[in-house]
């Protein structure tokens, strides 16, 4: 994933879950979990796999977003849904044929509230595979 706004792309080992003082990343950054929700049976030694892989887009910089806040500083808390947007057009429709069956397809983007001053969304894709 070649995005020049991107700092750390990482799998999501729970970094935002297990810190002291800051997570040991770069932001911004994007954490990336696969999943395998669902299986169904081709042969003795092949399975066709949905896969959900969840984005995490994880911004540092969340201030004032409220409406008599001025543009400068507006612009700045509210960067990472441009950050967000180059990530999604970056993985939708994106299709490795030698792994994948179907392209990535956004299926839901969440947007979860946190007690620190970090910023995440949730962008989950889902595609097949045979494995």
């Amino acid at each position: 994933m070649a995005l020049p706004n991107i700092h750390w792309v990482d799998l999501d080992k729970g970094q935002l879950n297990q810190y002291d003082t800051r997570p040991a990343i770069e932001f911004p950054a994007v954490l990336l979990k696969i999943e395998y929700p669902n299986t169904s049976k081709l042969s003795r030694k092949e399975q066709q796999c949905a896969v959900l892989v969840t984005a995490s887009i994880v911004y540092d910089y969340l201030d004032d977003t409220d409406s008599i806040t001025d543009a400068d500083r507006l612009q700045q808390s509210l960067q990472i849904y441009d950050i967000a947007q180059e990530v999604h057009e970056t993985l939708q429709g994106e299709i490795d044929n030698t792994v994948m069956r179907a392209p990535l397809d956004r299926m839901s983007v969440r947007d979860p509230n946190r007690n620190d001053q970090l910023k995440v969304l949730q962008y989950t894709y889902s595609t097949r595979i045979i494995d």
